[in-house]
């Protein structure tokens, strides 16, 4: 409930107070009402005593954002570098969003193109074949195979807030297609020398390195001939201007980030919101360790009169030590000049309370990464079932950021690559440049990327072979969200093994009796604590049993 501000009675006030208090008390509240007239909210008080002064600018996405980015760019790339907190956020998101790379799965609709499922299939068993060529020899700069670029995509968009791929050709001995691609670093994208985000005079408008038409459509990229911060090359700054499409509308670059605001040109590190918090909590953790080695190196302060010069203190010397130190050998004993005395540096590490301070303040990064706590440091100390719920949590974020790596990056690269086949007879896709329904669904495809970790597979096998058994999902989507892989290869895999047992003699495996296996420790997985157990509700801090696993 909003809450009035308090006024001061003036001369007036006073003098109709002493002679009417009641309306005296009218005076002082209408004036209250009129100070605090328009702010239904507290939050946006101007009177309260921590609002009065918090006066942010209210600016647009971009005047927020690209004055601002090329220091969030160093210091989130240096965090990277030298906090191992920020150096494992970003690897753990790279690597639950690409891990070794997402699997093409082509899904041809046979329906639109009037073929039957077997010939779809057929087609299908094509694309991938061709695909695996292509990602091959996809780097321009033939370093990468495509799912390592993926993941380099992934986790400089992550550092730097965005990144770029350009669509190049360049077909060198022994590839089988030309088409290329080049990533361009974030810092590479920017305004030509002289020029400022505004209108332009030949039309459309120029913002962060990119020209957009008056729809807010990105149209071509300024792209430095060196990165900016490369000062060993002596070549003057030079721009050029990529377009990020062909005359007939195709797209031929890639522009991969997340827009946060309406009308935001460029994408904002990941780590941009928690860069101080980190910077202050790793110098926090310095100081802290350099205070236990202190305290573990037994050092001995000597402290001498000022108006006494003293003698030179007794013992070893060292180009790596100061000149008012010494090293003390073991069991060294010195003597001391009349007047001084040795005291003993004692800074009480280590402090007992660092883990705690520490582990409350990784819990509020954890939030702002929407990476759960336990899995931001890679230790689950809890309860089963809260362990269970942050891999969810953290789930819901790692599918999110794969769909948009498949759409934005591999079924672009996948479309750039069927157009090559096609166009060059490789491929035999009918009505591929002349409709484009027809050309999506020759590109129909899903991506399987890395399964989602697991702490209890046995229970949650249980879970898939009912919902299986009760039509709410298919192998196919058991493959694809658990273990990984394609279903019709998986079957055909099968199949093989089988006929080998066949002809060893051995028949077919015996079926499962349904009977929980043991653990080690005698427990059986069963009994594991699920989030329904009411042995959860009396100690969510205890931690997990021996029977789960961890991811």
């Amino acid at each position: 409930m909003s809450k009035l501000p308090a006024v001061r009675p003036t001369m007036i006030d006073r003098v109709v107070m002493h002679f009417a208090p009641a309306k005296g008390l009218q005076r002082l509240k209408a004036r209250a009402l009129l100070a605090n007239a328009g702010h239904g909210y507290d939050g946006a008080s101007r009177t309260g005593r921590f609002m009065k002064r918090w006066v942010p600018l209210g600016g647009s996405a971009d005047a927020d954002t690209l004055p601002d980015l090329p220091t969030l760019r160093a210091r989130s790339r240096d965090l990277v570098r030298n906090e191992p907190i920020a150096t494992g956020a970003i690897a753990t998101r790279v690597t639950n969003v690409v891990g070794e790379g997402l699997c093409l799965q082509a899904s041809i609709d046979h329906e639109v193109l009037g073929i039957t499922e077997e010939q779809a299939d057929a087609y299908e068993r094509e694309n991938e074949r061709e695909w695996q060529v292509f990602c091959r020899t996809a780097d321009l700069s033939g370093v990468q195979h495509l799912d390592e670029l993926a993941a380099l995509c992934e986790r400089s968009a992550a550092e730097s807030g965005d990144t770029f791929v350009f669509r190049r050709y360049k077909k060198r001995a022994g590839d089988v297609y030309g088409t290329k691609l080049q990533l361009i670093e974030a810092d590479r994208v920017c305004n030509p020398k002289g020029l400022k985000d505004g209108k332009l005079a030949t039309g459309g408008r120029l913002a962060g390195g990119l020209k957009f038409d008056d729809d807010g459509m990105p149209v071509s990229a300024n792209v430095l001939n060196r990165h900016p911060g490369n000062i060993t090359l002596a070549e003057p700054r030079d721009w050029q201007e990529i377009p990020f499409r062909t005359r007939d509308g195709r797209q031929t670059a890639i522009h991969l980030f997340e827009r946060l605001r309406p009308e935001q040109t460029r994408g904002v590190p990941y780590l941009a919101p928690i860069i101080e918090h980190l910077h202050k909590l790793g110098k926090y953790s310095d100081a802290e360790v350099s205070a236990a080695v202190v305290s573990a190196m037994y050092t001995l302060i000597i402290e001498t009169p000022q108006d006494e010069d003293g003698a030179p203190i007794a013992g070893e010397k060292s180009d790596d030590l100061n000149d008012n130190e010494v090293s003390l050998g073991v069991g060294a004993a010195i003597s001391l000049a009349p007047g001084e005395k040795a005291s003993f540096a004692n800074p009480s590490r280590p402090n007992p309370q660092f883990d705690a301070f520490y582990t409350a303040f990784l819990r509020q990064i954890g939030v702002a990464l929407e990476l759960p706590f336990e899995l931001l440091i890679k230790h689950f100390t809890a309860s089963y079932s809260a362990s269970r719920a942050a891999l969810e949590m953290a789930w819901q974020f790692f599918r999110r950021r794969r769909a948009s790596l498949a759409r934005n990056f591999y079924h672009v690269v996948y479309s750039w690559m069927m157009e090559e086949a096609v166009a060059s007879g490789r491929l035999d896709r009918p009505g591929f440049f002349d409709d484009p329904v027809i050309r999506e669904a020759w590109l129909g495809a899903e991506w399987i990327g890395p399964s989602r970790a697991s702490l209890n597979p046995y229970q949650e096998a249980q879970a898939d072979a009912l919902d299986i058994e009760t039509g709410v999902k298919t192998r196919e989507q058991v493959c694809m969200e658990r273990t990984g892989g394609e279903v019709e290869k998986k079957i055909s895999q099968l199949g093989k093994e089988q006929r080998m047992r066949d002809e060893a003699g051995l028949g077919a495996p015996a079926a499962s009796s349904g009977s929980q296996p043991q653990q080690q420790n005698g427990n059986s997985a069963a009994n594991e604590p699920d989030a329904d157990d009411a042995g959860d509700a009396e100690d969510e801090t205890q931690p997990a049993k021996k029977g789960a696993r961890t991811a």
